[in-house]
């Protein structure tokens, strides 16, 4: 029936229901009806496919005129394409879902047409009108405010609407169930919106109520669960619903919950067939793991079938042995960094390792019990390579001003332990939060049962039985070991063990072969990580340990009597001192002593804690740390009013703190802990306060001496000054800011306050942090308040000055005033038994030089702070007469000895003035002949030989030994080391020559060589048992000096551990080669040649130009993958065949290689790390790594099927390495995304994205190009989706576009699908796209 031409649109739409009503009337062919209506539309210049008649239509049948023919008016509108498909189920969902049970019939043709909903969403994406369709659709349904989406794209619509129709049905299905659950939690979205879902209507056409109709409606039922599944199970509906659970958790977690109701609940799925039933549920839980399979890498060479045919680290994490090793390569590196004793790390090393361990856990794909046991492996070889000295020769070797056993014992037993605690806090803490987020879970369930993590860790350590080779305890441990053992076999034996059972085995005759893992597991017990039945396990204790007595009764008084009410007699207190505590309750009763006991019982009590339980109780030595350094932050008291400090009273208690902590491992391990900077502020408070005393007010009698306030001042202040490189100079400290190693040390107090203040600030707001305080004790806390530099005048001031004193010249003293006396006073106390009278040039007047002794002794009687102020001029006026010959060599040394020893705090003004007057060079050399200096000549020789055999694989410069021309040293250095040759060698002495010994190394080093071996030949006379640590310290200056050395040194990293030359003496590679046997080596016919890794991590702080590892790195990482691919062209691997499944290589030599070339990025990722850390990161992605692309040499470039594989396997090498540097820099945890990290991965991406849409040409061989980029954005997409999701949507889009150029139609896909909301849509169309590719 034709309307006439040139309508308007009203009577055009007038016509059309005319046109319809007719139709159905008189029963008319639904084609002829559908031509009609397209001549009526084109006459009033309607555009088809028409969304206003889509409404119309389903306006008009639904349902007051509703029949049998609606639905083939509607079909054949579908076919001819007069309406679009995806608006009318739209619009049909709406309608027919809510009144299913009154039109079952129609619920039924629905779903039928349902199922053509792919073919449907393909049609309406490549429609012109795709944009206006989707906005009609989500008019219709009113998506956007079902979702609260405030960004609109018809993508995001189209996403919606395939969950809505899905959704819908879920809950239509458990509605007809009576299972549908209406609490506020889990609200239904949809049929909660129709106010007609429960109307009982009347009689329709066409619908009669029978008996089967009950019937029917279940088959609509079961049909509508099939369909649900056909959803989730096909590859373009399963992927676009994976969009929602990435991109709108909480909705996706409702409707999980909703499909578990159906699966658990439904008598209907009970009929259906199995696989239905589980496939629904699993596909339901999994829809990530539907769509996260391996990429098909699509490439236009044939050869990258073999390279991307298996996952990242897919070979390595596959081997065994040495390769399964070399996974955890960087937990080595790290935990022999973190045992440099040089650097005071403000920062955790358990923040540092935790967050190490969970990258290589994601980025090794690896279970859990896997990644503890690399962790247990990599800190037990740590203690053999320190710990296990046979013979005492090898033992004196090993002593030096480095951190020892205790240190290594708290990184296993301590540190390792708090590490693994934290990942399984971490999780458990998450289970919970889900819980109690659950729609499942309802008030007062119980808490989830434990995670995962904590059955995996029982794992571990049961297959860590298997490395006895490393669980052998050194010998000053096994005496540990044996009574953690012991513990074990007298709890099998039906014995009572107790907190204090270590009294009660001191009598036994211990012969329970106790291990290394005895005590691992101990520690992990003391934490609650496992409980009494790990000494159950197969293989725990020997079996020949069964003779127990049934009653032990040779008990010694310890810490149980002390628990039962004992007093703190001599006795007792010598016990606990030797004895470490086992429990937090035993530690928190000598807290409550040191505060609440007697001035004796206090001092006793500050003993204790610093002895036994701080070195080796390793199961409480957190606390014990924590319990220090609450006690050495002292608040006032609630009730005090005194006119002075109420620190003053409790001096010694304060200095028996303080000298206990202050050995090197002691300060170490508070280091390891993270606690430098709350300690510091104490140590600044206690500073202040002492400081500004006069040294003999009120002194306390503390052990039969007396104790003078200068003593706690010297104490406290050179224990503080440990804590940041006080000696750098400021331009040295803007160099250093170039790098920012995980192990670093801060700059300035004001660095350490800031960091103090920012950890107590936000202490106890995470769930982590909320985990950790309920291992701590509940009587121990901290204040929040911030503490600034301002607060400490005195110490504010010192430091102002010390810095301007360093960076530039002195001004002149002020004639007559404070600090001329005290210069004067100064001079005449240290020089005053010069043998000849004479005494030193001085900046004062000559009446002030005849001043009596009685004068001078008043001028000394001043504040500390005072006479350090005077220091420099003293200082300047000392070597100013020495430089003239009006003071002896030995005289000065002598003087300046006295000055230490008069006030130990000078130590720090001699050490920073000593190394600015070395920087300004203008002091003449002085001669070390042995007449003017001491003579290095006895030595040297042999320092240079032991040198060589320590550098056998680098060139060693000659020291010029003549005999002609004795050797030199500029005149302060040679002043500062004479100095501390006087020193003897003893534990009184031991903190001080903690405080300056990194000063005088890193002085000599950077003087004109040979410096360094002269100081160190110096100090061999000194202390012969040292010489090899003083020699190993020297032989880094080679490295400080010659740049080509840093070079070959790398290159030996990468040979040593890959095992690569023939030559290399480490041929056989790996961890092992790289590290050999620690620090110090040991003693066989002299020194033998230590580990390249070794040497790096001792000397990496020390290079001038530490950029040059960053300019160097990526062209070693290619010449060692170069030689790792050199068995190709060898003919290991044999032709490539052609086979259905692609080209076929090699497997084995294929997958070996490919395993090499991932731990050589390993290793390099490990030490761009470790060596300047994020900033170093920051420096390769922003200006290495471009450079390297845009100007990469042309030789690279290589012909037919080995060159090709060559170039590729770099490309790889290369995304590997550079993904790493970035996940260990900042983690792949979703839970932190750092800004910086946001702005690399932007920049990084920016330059990947304009090389790919060619706006940069790359010169490298183009199969590194591509196998670079798809590595790298795979491992993003696979390993660290998070980073994508702060990405800017636009770059992610025309990145996308530029890996399908490339031809990575799936990477392409991938990276939008993770992209986030902002790409969801994108992501959507390529997904249906893809159907027509």
């Amino acid at each position: 029936m034709a309307v006439p031409a040139q309508t308007s649109e009203a009577d055009a739409w007038d016509a059309v229901l005319r046109q319809t009503k007719l139709a159905v009337e008189s029963n008319t062919d639904p084609y002829a009806w559908a031509f009609d209506i397209r001549s009526t539309l084109h006459s009033s210049a309607i555009a088809i496919p028409s969304t206003e008649l889509a409404h119309r239509l389903v306006s008009h049948f639904f349902w007051d005129n509703y029949s049998a023919a609606a639905w083939k008016l509607l079909h054949t509108s579908l076919s001819l394409d007069i309406i679009p498909p995806s608006l009318l189920l739209a619009l049909l969902s709406a309608a027919v879902v809510p009144r299913r049970k009154l039109y079952p019939t129609a619920y039924r043709l629905y779903m039928e047409l349902l199922k053509q909903l792919r073919d449907m969403l393909e049609h309406d994406v490549s429609s012109p009108n795709y944009e206006k369709i989707m906005k009609s659709i989500d008019d219709a349904l009113q998506l956007s405010q079902v979702y609260g989406q405030k960004l609109w794209e018809p993508g995001i619509v189209l996403v919606e609407f395939v969950f809505s129709v899905v959704w819908q049905l879920l809950e239509a299905s458990l509605h007809d169930e009576g299972l549908l659950d209406h609490t506020t939690e889990n609200k239904p979205i949809w049929l909660c919106r129709s106010h007609d879902m429960d109307i009982d209507g009347h009689d329709i056409v066409g619908e009669k109520k029978t008996e089967d109709v009950e019937g029917f409606q279940k088959k609509n039922t079961a049909m509508a669960v099939e369909i649900i599944a056909e959803f989730l199970q096909h590859k373009m509906t399963s992927r676009i619903l994976s969009l929602v659970h990435w991109n709108m958790p909480s909705y996706w977690k409702s409707f999980v919950h909703q499909t578990q109701l159906l699966v658990s609940n439904s008598p209907i799925l009970r009929n259906l067939r199995n696989n239905t039933v589980d496939s629904l549920m699993s596909l339901t839980e999994n829809i990530h793991a539907v769509v996260s399979h391996e990429f098909k890498i699509k490439s236009k060479v044939k050869t990258k079938e073999v390279i991307c045919g298996g996952s990242p680290m897919s070979f390595a994490a596959q081997s065994s042995g040495d390769s399964w090793s070399a996974l955890w390569l960087p937990i080595d590196l790290i935990l022999e960094d973190a045992l440099d004793g040089g650097q005071v790390a403000a920062f955790s090393a358990i923040e540092i390792i935790t967050g190490l361990v969970k990258t290589l856990h994601v980025v090794n794909g690896t279970m859990w019990h896997s990644t503890f046991l690399g962790l247990w492996v990599a800190a037990l070889r740590l203690v053999q390579r320190v710990g296990t000295v046979p013979t005492k020769r090898e033992r004196d070797s090993k002593e030096g001003p480095i951190p020892r056993l205790d240190t290594c014992m708290c990184m296993l037993l301590s540190i390792t332990t708090l590490v693994v605690t934290c990942i399984i806090e971490e999780e458990e803490g998450q289970l919970i939060e889900e819980a109690e987020h659950s729609p499942t879970t309802s008030k007062g369930t119980e808490k989830p049962a434990l995670g995962k993590c904590r059955g995996e860790l029982i794992t571990s350590l049961q297959l860590l039985g298997d490395y006895e080779s490393l669980l052998t305890p050194p010998q000053p441990v096994l005496e540990e070991a044996n009574k953690a053992a012991a513990k074990a076999i007298l709890f099998l034996s039906g014995n009572p063990v107790g907190s204090g059972y270590m009294e009660y085995t001191n009598g036994l005759p211990i012969k329970y072969s106790g291990n290394l893992r005895h005590l691992i597991v101990e520690a992990c017990i003391a934490r609650n990580l496992l409980d009494a039945s790990a000494y159950l396990w197969p293989g725990y204790v020997s079996e020949c340990s069964n003779q127990i007595p049934c009653s032990i009764s040779n008990h010694v008084p310890g810490w149980s009597s002390l628990m039962e009410g004992s007093q703190l007699t001599p006795e007792l207190v010598n016990v606990l001192v030797a004895t470490p505590a086992c429990s937090l309750a035993e530690i928190e009763k000598i807290y409550e002593i040191a505060i609440n006991g007697s001035d004796e019982d206090k001092i006793s009590a500050a003993t204790i804690m610093c002895g036994a339980s701080l070195g080796r109780g390793w199961n409480v030595q957190e606390l014990t740390l924590l319990f220090i350094t609450k006690l050495l932050s002292p608040i006032d008291p609630p009730n005090y009013s005194g006119a002075e400090s109420h620190l003053i009273s409790q001096a010694a208690f304060l200095n028996v703190l303080l000298l206990g902590i202050s050995s090197v491992d002691c300060v170490h391990v508070f280091s390891l802990h993270g606690l430098v900077p709350l300690l510091a502020a104490g140590l600044m408070l206690i500073s202040e306060v002492f400081g500004s005393r006069v040294p003999d007010a009120s002194g306390t009698v503390a052990a039969g001496e007396k104790l003078t306030h200068w003593e706690v001042f010297s104490n406290a202040f050179t224990l503080l000054l440990r804590f940041w490189r006080f000696d750098r100079l400021p331009v040295e400290q803007v160099r250093s800011g170039a790098t920012a190693p995980p192990f670093g040390s801060l700059l300035s107090p004001e660095c350490l306050l800031l960091v103090r203040n920012s950890k107590l600030a936000s202490l106890g707001r995470t769930a982590k942090d909320q985990k950790m305080l309920k291992r701590w004790s509940n009587i121990l806390s901290f204040p929040a308040d911030p503490i600034f530099i301002d607060f400490f005048p005195k110490l504010n001031y010192w430091y102002r000055k010390h810095q301007d004193s360093i960076a530039s010249t002195r001004s002149g003293l002020v004639p007559g005033g404070p600090v001329h006396r005290i210069v004067d006073a100064l001079l005449s106390m240290m020089f005053s038994k010069v043998s000849n009278g004479a005494e030193p040039s001085t900046p004062t007047t000559s009446g002030n030089n005849s001043s009596s002794g009685l004068a001078f002794d008043d001028a000394l009687k001043v504040p500390a702070w005072d006479i350090l102020e005077a220091i420099p001029f003293v200082l300047d006026a000392s070597l100013t007469s020495c430089a003239y010959g009006k003071l002896s060599t030995r005289d000065l040394a002598t003087g300046l000895k006295d000055l230490a020893d008069f006030l130990p705090a000078s130590l720090v003004t001699i050490a920073s003035y000593f190394s600015a007057e070395v920087t300004r060079g203008v002091w003449k050399p002085a001669l070390m002949n042995g007449t003017d200096w001491p003579s290095p000549a006895s030595n040297l020789s042999l320092v240079q030989q032991e040198i060589k055999n320590i550098l056998v694989d680098f060139n060693v410069p000659s020291l010029d030994i003549d005999g002609k021309s004795p050797p030199t040293l500029p005149l302060p250095l040679a002043a500062f080391v004479s100095l501390t040759i006087t020193y003897k060698l003893d534990k009184a002495t031991e903190r001080f020559l903690a405080l300056i010994a990194p000063t005088v190394t890193a002085l000599a080093s950077a003087c004109p060589w040979p410096s360094l071996p002269i100081v160190t030949s110096l100090w061999v006379q000194k202390v012969k048992r040292w010489s090899n640590y003083f020699v190993l310290s020297a032989s880094s200056t080679v490295f400080h000096h010659n740049r080509d050395s840093v070079v070959q040194l790398l290159k030996s990293c990468f040979t040593s551990t890959l095992g690569l030359g023939s030559a290399c003496i480490y041929n056989n590679g790996g961890v092992g080669a790289l590290l050999g046997h620690g620090l110090v080596p040991q003693i066989s016919d002299g020194i033998s040649p230590v580990a390249p890794g070794i040497l790096y991590l001792r000397v990496y702080r020390s290079i001038g130009d530490i950029e040059l590892l960053i300019e160097e790195i990526v062209p070693i990482l290619m010449l060692s993958v170069r030689d790792i691919a050199s068995d190709l062209s060898k003919g290991i691997i044999r032709k490539p065949k052609k086979t259905k499944f692609g080209i076929k290589y090699g497997q084995v030599s294929l997958a070996r290689s490919m395993a090499r070339v991932e731990h050589a990025a390993l290793l390099g990722a490990s030490l761009v790390w470790i060596s300047g850390g994020p900033k170093f990161v920051q420096y390769l992605i922003s200006e290495t790594l471009p450079y390297w692309f845009l100007s990469a040499s042309m030789l690279e470039q290589g012909g037919g099927e080995s060159g090709v594989m060559v170039a590729m396997l770099k490309g790889y090498a290369l995304a590997f390495f550079v993904f790493l540097s970035i996940a260990f820099s900042w983690g792949i945890d979703n839970s932190h995304q750092p800004k910086r990290l946001t702005k690399v991965i932007g920049l990084h991406m920016e330059f990947l994205e304009s090389a790919l849409n060619r706006a940069t040409s790359m010169r490298c061989h183009g199969a590194t190009w591509e196998a670079y980029v798809s590595w790298f954005v795979s491992l993003m997409v696979s390993r660290a989706p998070s980073w994508i999701q702060e990405a800017d949507e636009d770059l992610l889009k025309r990145l996308s576009r530029g890996l399908r150029r490339m031809d990575e139609h799936e990477l392409a896909l991938r990276l939008l699908e993770i992209g986030g909301i902002r790409v969801m849509g994108a992501a959507a169309e390529m997904i249906i796209e893809f159907k027509r590719i």
